[in-house]
Order: structure tokens, then C-alpha cells, then sequence
């Protein structure tokens, strides 16, 4: 067994927190083995990253104990975790006879996932997404070493490559642990009677439902207009807008509203003023939403 640990100066963890990234010899959990854990993590009032690399197979049951005893109590931040790394490590645990476990998780992935209806990422892979944090590493291929690994399982006599790509990946996991924080920022605007966040956005047909949180209770109301109907309950607010789909040229299309109150449109494409874009294919448009609701609720309240 391998041990690496140095200190680390963390952005964003909690002393209850713990990031976590895996490296294994593939992807199939009943067959594959785990190589190599790697950790962020408070030890005190010290945090450092450590990693633990197995030399042979029969060290696995070690990492596992050792995946136990770290993550006990701690809420697990991963990036793609709960859909690979913590299965992969129950059906190891399983296979092991020991108890697989259920730990409260955050996943940056899936976080990122559901944001991909308003913001353009170069791909999913951690490595794309980093670059928008500033991170561009020039490590090995995961695959490449995996490969590596998976030709030569019993040595695994060459593990630092490997081991500076994990550090890479859990560094970047750890720094891009409070994108929620960006998200919430770029998806709220201030209104004259309070702050508002986008929560979600929805076309059917010739409708466009927008949802919004206020960090406000604001008085109970509901308003209609020719295209739009405004309903607050609370700190909660719905908006149903009527839009039209069409093309912007000939690579472009989308939905477009009446735009009532004479906004200046967000975009890049070509479009009558007196219309305002909602959605240019696939990617809602963020900003003229928050700008049309703030519009509808400061015309009404």
C-alpha cells in the first residue's frame, strides 16, 4: 500500500465534508478493481489531501476498510460519485462481505447537470468543467493509465501518474464544491421589493412556465395580462407567459415572446424588438427571463 498526504489549503470544504474520487481498473464493479482512493479532507484543524493506492489485489479489502473509517460521518462531495464511484465501492464492499453504506452525498455532476438548460458547457467531463474555474491540467489521460493498469495489474509498479491525476480531479472537485453559490448568483436579480432566484423553467406547447423564489414573503396576489399571468404565494412565484416558436435564420430557432415591456434582448441573434427570446434551441435565455419577471412583478406589486 501506498500512502500520499500533504497539506492543503482548501476554497470551500467544511470540516464535515470530504471529497472523494476513485480510480479503479474499469468500469464494471462485479469484475473491476479498485486501484486507488483519494481524499480531501479536515484532520483537525488541518486540512490535506490524501491518497491510498493499492499495489495488488489483495490490498482492496484494506482500501475498503480504510473508505469506511474516512467517510464515517462525513457528507461525501464527489463529481459523477453517485452514479459511479459510490455503486462501485458498495459492489466492492459487497463482494467483500461487508456492508455496503449510504452516506449523505453531494454531486457536483448532477448539480451541474440540471443547470445545463441556461449555461453552455464545453462537455460534462470534470476536465472541461474546471477550465471555467481556471484549472488546465496536462496530466496523463485517465484512460491511458487505466490501460496501463489494467496491462500490468499485478505490478502496478509505475503509480504516479495516476496518482497525479486523482489529486488533479479531487482538487478540482473541492474548488468547484460551491458552484451552486455561481448558479444562484447568475440566475437571481433584485427587484424593487426583493431578491429573486430562478428555480425552474418549463415550455409546453404555447406556454412558458417560469418559477421563481423570492428571499422575501411577498404579499399573495394574482394578476392577468393579454400574454402573461402573474400568481405569488408567499415566497413563491409563478409566472405563465404565451410564446411562439420560429426560426432566428437558418442554423437558429426557438421561442419568443411579446416583449411588453421594451427590453433589450440578451442575444446574439437577430430578432424583431418587439419581440423578446425565451429560448435559442435548447438553451433557455436566463437573462431576459430575470428581466422579464422583474419587469411583471414590479408592474404589479
Amino acid at each position: 500500500m501506498i500512502t500520499y498526504k500533504k497539506l492543503y489549503y482548501p476554497e470551500n470544504l467544511n470540516k464535515d465534508e470530504i471529497i472523494l474520487d476513485i480510480e479503479t481498473t474499469g468500469l464494471d464493479s462485479q469484475s473491476d478493481q479498485l486501484v486507488l482512493l483519494g481524499f480531501i479532507c479536515y484532520e483537525g484543524d488541518n486540512c490535506y489531501i490524501i491518497q491510498y493506492f493499492a499495489e495488488d489485489n489483495d490490498e482492496e479489502k484494506r482500501l475498503l476498510d480504510i473508505y469506511l473509517k474516512m467517510v464515517d460521518g462525513k457528507k461525501i462531495i464527489t463529481y459523477n460519485g453517485d452514479k459511479f464511484d459510490i455503486p462501485f465501492l458498495n459492489m466492492r464492499l459487497d463482494k467483500h462481505n461487508m456492508l455496503a453504506i449510504f452516506p449523505e452525498t453531494f454531486d457536483i455532476y448532477k448539480l451541474i447537470s440540471k443547470h445545463r438548460k441556461y449555461f453552455v458547457f464545453e462537455s460534462m467531463k470534470l476536465m472541461d468543467i474546471e477550465k471555467n474555474i481556471g484549472i488546465f491540467r496536462s496530466d496523463p489521460s485517465r484512460y491511458k493509465v487505466i490501460s496501463k493498469l489494467t496491462e500490468d495489474i499485478k505490478k502496478r509498479d509505475k503509480p504516479k501518474p495516476i496518482m497525479i491525476h486523482n489529486e488533479n480531479d479531487i482538487i478540482a472537485t473541492e474548488r468547484l464544491s460551491n458552484i451552486g453559490d455561481y448558479f444562484n448568483k447568475e440566475l437571481s436579480i433584485n427587484t424593487n421589493n426583493s431578491n429573486i432566484t430562478l428555480r425552474s423553467v418549463f415550455i409546453n406547447n404555447d406556454i412558458c412556465q417560469i418559477r421563481l423564489d423570492s428571499d422575501k414573503k411577498l404579499p399573495e396576489s394574482f394578476f392577468q395580462a393579454s400574454n402573461y399571468e402573474l400568481r405569488i404565494v408567499r415566497k413563491e412565484v409563478e409566472i405563465n407567459i404565451q410564446v411562439i416558436y420560429g426560426k432566428f435564420d437558418d442554423n437558429n430557432a426557438g421561442y419568443v415572446t411579446l416583449n411588453t415591456f421594451s427590453l433589450k434582448n440578451q442575444s446574439q441573434l437577430p430578432v424583431d424588438p418587439n419581440l423578446l427570446i425565451i429560448r435559442e434551441n435548447y438553451l433557455y435565455n436566463y437573462k431576459n427571463i430575470l428581466n422579464l419577471s422583474k419587469k411583471i412583478i414590479e408592474n404589479h406589486l
